[in-house]
């Protein structure tokens, strides 16, 4: 199974997208936190992470450098409340697979994220 990882710091994002995506076969975890996502880098390896871009503020680029430091394999779709332009200016050279704007429908998210990872098999850490 692919494992997930959702980063936001609004509660009824990150209970939406843990049911949306469970529901489909993903293994998911959230965080409200950057602190909480990166400690959770740690401990386990995820094929996705999926981050609101708010959340990280200025720090966007460092956080999101750390976070592919720490999960080099791990696809990465930013949601946001920004213009896309806006938030593609925010991550510069960052590899983003998507950008997601606020806010989404449960079949916008699940094309994405299944586009996101449709070149990858599930893999061993489940």
């Amino acid at each position: 199974m692919l494992r997930v990882l959702v980063l936001d710091d609004e509660k009824l994002i990150r209970w939406s997208l843990d049911k949306i995506l469970s529901q489909e076969g993903y293994l998911v975890d959230t965080a409200a936190t950057m602190d909480d996502a990166l400690k959770l880098a740690d401990a386990k390896v995820y094929d996705l992470f999926i981050s609101d871009l708010e959340i990280c503020g200025d720090q966007a680029k460092p956080f999101f450098s750390a976070m592919l430091a720490k999960q080099p394999k791990a696809r990465v779709i930013a949601l946001t409340a920004l213009a896309k332009d806006l938030a593609d200016r925010t991550l510069g050279e960052i590899m983003i697979c998507a950008i997601i704007e606020k806010p989404f429908t449960s079949e916008e998210i699940k094309t994405v994220v299944k586009t996101a990872v449709s070149p990858r098999k599930a893999s061993a850490h489940a």
